[in-house]
């Protein structure tokens, strides 16, 4: 082995390497980048749960039970509710985790002595955040029964007069009642492979036909930019779909995953979350100048779209500057919309919020990806 010759193409590697800024970008700059930004977000620590109370009793006591929940820096009370059919709508569009009902001789029982239930509704879609709910709520009301029993001591000179109605949580669990992580984890799994796929495969869509030497002819077709940017996505698109059919049902028959919602559905937003990634995958393609940087590139895409979903971490426990990054995450929104697809029977109507922000940023980056690429062939 001649070492003078391997030193001499270490050296000529090193200054090929050095050579594209845009390369060394991607090796020292993102990884900091990405370090700072999952050190914070990646928490399993749940903060601020959203939660929903209907306060049948409306009494000074009901009152103090709220206010000492909202006290605390685990429960934010987003929403009082006014009837009992409101719950679904709010479980089911993630608008609160837990809607607690307040029954309406809750003062009288606990000033009688007798035990008083409350009725609690988790939503369990998410298991490990519904368990964590679950224990924080218990853990509150213990508090609150150890205030007001403290309190009846101090108003009765050191003793207590009577018994004081101990209070407890009735939990009820929806939508996944046996807290099965794998109905939590598989849809989301679902996710992860579909952007994989069309990702990967888009964003070496058009740089293959630079480095083929085959884009010149293409750029002296009357092809228009954006009929070549739609028609390099369509076949993806197609893959996308096979494979949406094929992993799902292998989650809903090998996994035994209920499918509780809309087949029609699952495919239809399915379609919209790829107008992203695969937009996401061609504008990525019109920025790279090799294959190899282009693969690069979307894998550094990828590993913070998934950990910034909300895929393992709570978004509500992610700071608030991380949070409104997550806005510009297609997969934010398209896990939100299979997950309470297959575990919540979500509709069109309930997943709307999700639906339309999906499609403006699958169509927004689709045009800048075309812009893109009549700037570079102009």
């Amino acid at each position: 082995m001649n070492w003078r010759r391997t030193f001499t193409l270490l050296i000529k590697e090193f200054q090929e390497l050095f050579r594209d800024r845009k390369v060394l970008a991607i090796i020292f700059v993102s990884p900091i980048v990405q370090l700072i930004i999952f050190g914070y977000a990646a928490t399993y620590d749940v903060k601020n749960i959203p939660l929903g109370i209907l306060d049948h009793d409306q009494t000074s006591m009901s009152r103090k039970l709220i206010q000492s929940l909202q006290a605390s820096d685990i429960f934010t009370v987003d929403r009082i509710l006014n009837s009992e059919n409101q719950i679904d709508s709010l479980l089911q569009t993630n608008e609160v985790w837990c809607v607690l009902q307040v029954p309406r001789s809750f003062a009288d029982d606990i000033a009688s002595g007798k035990p008083v239930d409350l009725g609690a509704a988790i939503d369990a879609a998410n298991s490990n955040s519904a368990m964590i709910t679950a224990n924080y709520l218990q853990g509150a009301i213990a508090r609150f029964n150890e205030d007001i029993l403290a309190q009846r001591i101090a108003s009765s000179g050191g003793v207590a007069a009577k018994p004081v109605g101990m209070v407890a949580p009735k939990l009820r669990i929806w939508y996944n009642p046996d807290l099965e992580s794998r109905n939590f984890n598989v849809p989301a799994m679902v996710v992860q492979i579909l952007v994989l796929v069309t990702l990967m495969l888009t964003s070496m869509a058009i740089v293959r036909e630079k480095e083929f030497g085959t884009m010149e002819q293409l750029i002296v077709t009357p092809v228009r930019p954006s009929e070549l940017i739609i028609g390099k996505a369509l076949p993806y698109a197609f893959i996308g779909m096979i494979d949406i059919s094929l992993i799902s049902a292998v989650a809903v028959f090998y996994f035994k995953v209920p499918l509780v919602g809309s087949l029609t559905l699952l495919f239809f937003t399915s379609l919209i979350f790829m107008i992203s990634t695969l937009a996401i995958g061609l504008l990525i393609s019109t920025i790279s100048a090799t294959q190899q940087q282009a693969m690069i590139s979307a894998f550094f895409f990828m590993m913070p779209a998934i950990l910034l979903s909300g895929f393992a971490f709570p978004l509500e426990n992610m700071p608030v500057s991380i949070q409104y990054l997550t806005y510009l995450n297609p997969l934010r929104y398209f896990i939100v919309i299979i997950r309470s697809i297959f575990l919540k029977g979500g509709s069109f109507i309930s997943l709307l919020d999700q639906i339309i922000p999906l499609f403006v940023l699958g169509i927004s980056v689709l045009a800048i990806a075309a812009l893109r690429f009549k700037k570079r062939s102009a």
